[in-house]
């Protein structure tokens, strides 16, 4: 399973959230639509965009209820997101879900409820799918949950390191390559040309 298809199914799990029924708590206060019916006379001026749009509206996908595909859906994204151990995250994800579905801006949401910025936000939804992705390519006999994190690198040389931390290890861990990790070519160089020299003159 890619990215892409895990943003998939979180952003249908969050269109299909809008269908389902509100349940443990009062139904909300909602407006009552009575409908207008149009007449033929004066449907005769329509154009032919607005006579489609007004015979095929009642097969608009958000006006339909949810079908036992769209719950078996939004029921896989829910356990998908258990596999996320971070509260942050996970509303994170779901925040960006709901935006992408049509509901509240995930910008907005970022400042209003979270507090943070939008980039953080981004950071912990991108954080939030990797760990769904490493749930899945886990090894059932060797779990991998470090978690990459933003103040460091994430710039792998095998497909086996997630993180790579750019610092030296410490000093008295390495006695045996002092030199290696202090070798510099520019001495080696000079030192290569001094010996060069002296043989020079001792042959001349």
């Amino acid at each position: 399973m890619t990215e892409a298809e895990i943003t998939e199914i979180f952003v249908r799990a969050a269109e299909v959230e809008r269908k389902l029924p509100s349940t443990g708590k009062p139904a909300q206060l909602k407006a009552m639509n009575m409908g207008y019916v149009h007449t033929f006379a004066e449907m005769n001026h329509w154009q032919e965009e607005e006579l489609h749009a007004a015979n095929w509206a009642w097969l608009d996908p958000k006006n339909l209820r949810a079908t036992t595909n769209d719950v078996g859906i939004w029921e896989a994204a829910m356990e998908m997101i258990k596999l996320i151990p971070d509260t942050k995250k996970r509303r994170a994800l779901w925040a960006w879900a709901t935006a992408e579905a049509g509901g509240q801006a995930f910008a907005k949401w970022c400042r209003t409820v979270e507090g943070v910025s939008r980039q953080l936000g981004d950071w912990r939804k991108d954080s939030a799918i990797k760990c769904i992705l490493r749930a899945f390519d886990r090894k059932p006999l060797q779990h991998n949950e470090n978690e990459a994190e933003g103040d460091f690198t994430n710039t792998p040389e095998n497909s086996d390191k997630t993180s790579i931390i750019e610092v030296w290890r410490a000093d008295d861990c390495f006695s045996f390559d002092t030199s290696l990790r202090d070798f510099s070519w520019a001495d080696a160089q000079n030192e290569r040309r001094r010996q060069r020299e002296a043989r020079r003159k001792q042959a001349a």
